[in-house]
């Protein structure tokens, strides 16, 4: 129970790790915030808690849309009085070369990628400063840091939300406000793999629970995720479960 009393918000909670960190938030003892687009999806994360005893409610949302994001933002602050983790998951991929991506395609990409995250850490930063505390994780990907085929939007959005990410950390940290980076580490099952993995690769892949114990060490007051930081999530989760240090 390492986020006994916490109020936490997930994006992208509705499936895939979003959903699997938003449970494994609430198991872990916080209140916990389910944001997602699709409502159906968050309706079963919804049945899920209440079958489980788990803390979490539910707030269907469009993260690129700057005024649904603030009404959430108010919905949260007016009832629990602050946010302690926030965790910017949503996020969409086109597979496809330059000349064929539209530029509506771009630009519905990086409004959810990087501009949702923008607005989410806008949206609560102020509380989290007037509290002098908090933490920010920016799921981000393999594709944060090396370009791959295909990728000519979905790269340059994570690209971003690692420049986001540090930039933060260096703007947040006197007021104690952690902001880290993370990359699942391995491949998952959810619905973003199902349409870009080939059958080879999905020979491998594992259910998206298995990293969410890393998810909780970042988050958690005492343990050693630093601001400004990295994280593989996967292999934080092996080494928790495990009981060694990191």
């Amino acid at each position: 129970m390492q986020l006994t009393g916490k109020i936490a918000l997930v994006t992208g909670a509705g499936a895939g790790l979003g959903r699997a960190v938003a449970l494994r938030y609430a198991l872990e003892g916080a209140q916990v915030v389910a944001v997602s687009l699709m409502a159906s999806e968050l309706e079963e994360v919804r049945a899920t808690a209440e079958r489980q005893g788990l803390a979490i409610t539910t707030a269907p949302c469009d993260v690129s849309d700057a005024a649904a994001v603030d009404a959430v933002a108010r919905r949260v602050l007016d009832r629990f009085g602050r946010l302690d983790i926030l965790v910017n998951n949503a996020a969409i991929i086109f597979v496809k070369p330059i000349e064929e991506t539209s530029v509506e395609e771009w630009d519905r990409l990086l409004a959810t990628n990087l501009r949702g995250p923008f607005l989410f850490c806008r949206a609560f930063v102020p509380a989290m400063k007037a509290r002098r505390g908090g933490v920010i994780i920016n799921v981000s990907s393999q594709s944060g840091v090396k370009g791959f085929i295909g990728e000519a939007a979905y790269c340059p959005s994570k690209f971003g939300l690692e420049g986001l990410t540090f930039t933060l950390a260096l703007e947040l940290a006197p007021w104690d406000i952690r902001v880290i980076a993370t990359h699942p580490g391995i491949g998952m099952r959810t619905p973003m793999s199902m349409t870009t993995y080939d059958e080879e690769a999905r020979k491998t892949w594992q259910d998206p629970a298995v990293i969410a114990p890393g998810f909780v060490y970042m988050a958690a007051e005492g343990n050693g995720a630093l601001s400004g930081h990295r994280y593989n999530a996967y292999e934080l989760a092996q080494r928790a479960e495990h009981g060694e240090d990191i």
